[in-house]
């Protein structure tokens, strides 16, 4: 492979993987120091050795037991579980994340962790679900308890009546859900078997995250502490970009904001996603990353949410997030920065252009609004002239909308804080 494309941080180097956790090992017993780290082994290592530190001290210093489920979906992921010595794009993310996670947990009294993971109707042979299987079998992991590895097959889920929420029940086969229903189907079977408050004691977080390694499982000591240590937060989520501290790790190396989202080819179409959605859903106008794969539960205040479940398409996350958000208020719901770095190896970058796709989401946002906001607290003003607007935004208008917008977008340094006019955005598609 030419050198010139190999990105700074390739998450199917298994050498790069290890050093991520060894460099973290040595920040967080004072044996190296931050700033020396970048020359050793390169800036997108270091941020994420750095945030794997943090997120290990965080987490020796919460007190009371404290298990971690983790969860994930699965499809077509059979070339990403292996090595990268039987495949080119192979992360070998199932032993990946175990030791990911022994690192963060090992020595720290009363902190375990177990993983589940959810096939959605994989068709590659073997099926993601009977490699992953073959592969905790010949590790040995445990199928129950501390360190236990599990893998669900949404079909039986389905097939099988297990509840989830009412309706999921009514799902007849995988075509119908695919990964939201994949995640609902895994954080329902780890809230329904919770190893801490089982025994009477401690705290019990749901993780879910990619399948990936995009985001280092090490980090969750840091989502996992602001749940921990108190009783008005029920979920923190990470967030990729758009707060201080949030690296995003791109092929040439990290980028923090502006840059994050200041650099990105669909930058408007991002930033007219969230304004649609804060506009619309103000209890979550502070969650500028809803749909990145890394947030963290309360398991005891999950469970009511999930029951209420009724999407399982590419927002199923917000429609998870509202309900906690009614649930126990919008301030119940902490953002954290995150260290993520884009998946280069086996995966289809979303075309940049506006197209279909990306109003099917924005539309989306607003089947939600009708569903779950609007019998509580109906738009008013301004919100209300944008519903209205987005009701009858059609392909071609919403093509003409962002292609404006991104013409005008030249010197205005306003990222998730922008908002504009109404009026402006009907101006734009009278012309």
């Amino acid at each position: 492979m030419d050198k010139a494309l190999v990105p700074v941080r390739d998450l199917t180097d298994s050498d790069q993987n290890q050093a991520v956790l060894d460099v973290a090992s040595a920040l967080a017993e004072g044996r190296a120091a931050a700033g020396h780290v970048a020359g050793s082994h390169g800036p997108a290592v270091a941020a994420e050795a750095v945030a794997a530190a943090r997120s290990r001290r965080t987490l020796g210093e919460l007190t009371g037991p404290v298990h971690l489920s983790v969860v994930w979906a699965m499809y077509g992921e059979t070339s990403r579980m292996v090595p990268r010595a039987a495949h080119p794009h192979g992360e070998d993310f199932v032993r990946a994340k175990v030791r990911q996670l022994d690192w963060l947990t090992g020595g720290l009294p009363g902190v375990t962790w177990s993983i589940i993971a959810c096939d959605d109707g994989c068709p590659d042979r073997p099926s993601s679900a009977d490699l992953m299987t073959g592969i905790a079998a010949a590790e040995g992991y445990p199928g129950k308890g501390h360190r236990s590895v599990t893998v669900l097959r949404l079909a039986e889920v389905i097939g099988d009546d297990i509840p989830v929420s009412p309706a999921f029940d009514r799902l007849i086969s995988t075509e119908q859900s695919r990964k939201g229903g994949s995640i609902l189907a895994g954080l329902a079977a780890a809230v329904g078997t919770d190893p801490v408050r089982a025994n009477g004691a401690g705290r019990h977080m749901v993780c879910y995250t990619d399948a990936d390694l995009s985001a280092n499982l090490a980090q969750l000591g840091s989502l996992a502490a602001p749940v921990v240590a108190g009783d008005k937060v029920v979920g923190a989520l990470g967030q990729r970009y758009g707060i201080d501290g949030a690296v995003l790790v791109r092929a040439d190396g990290p980028v923090t904001e502006p840059h994050s989202t200041g650099g990105k080819p669909d930058k408007i179409i991002i930033l007219f996603r969230h304004f649609v959605r804060a506009m619309l859903i103000p209890p979550l106008a502070h969650v500028l990353d809803t749909q990145a794969g890394f947030k963290v539960f309360d398991g005891a205040a999950l469970g009511p949410a999930i029951r209420q479940m009724t999407s399982f398409n590419e927002t199923f996350d917000v429609e998870l997030l509202i309900h906690l958000a009614q649930h126990y208020g919008p301030q119940a719901l902490a953002v954290e920065p995150i260290v993520f770095t884009e998946d280069f190896a086996a995966t289809n970058f979303p075309s940049v252009k506006p197209g279909p796709r990306h109003l099917t989401m924005v539309h989306q946002i607003v089947e939600l609004y009708d569903r779950l906001v609007a019998p509580i607290a109906p738009v008013t003003g301004e919100a209300a002239g944008l519903l209205t607007l987005i009701r009858t935004l059609d392909l071609d208008d919403y093509v003409t909308l962002i292609e404006h917008l991104r013409a005008e977008d030249r010197d205005d340094p306003t990222l998730f804080d922008r908002r504009w006019p109404v009026r402006h955005l009907r101006d734009i598609l009278r012309r």
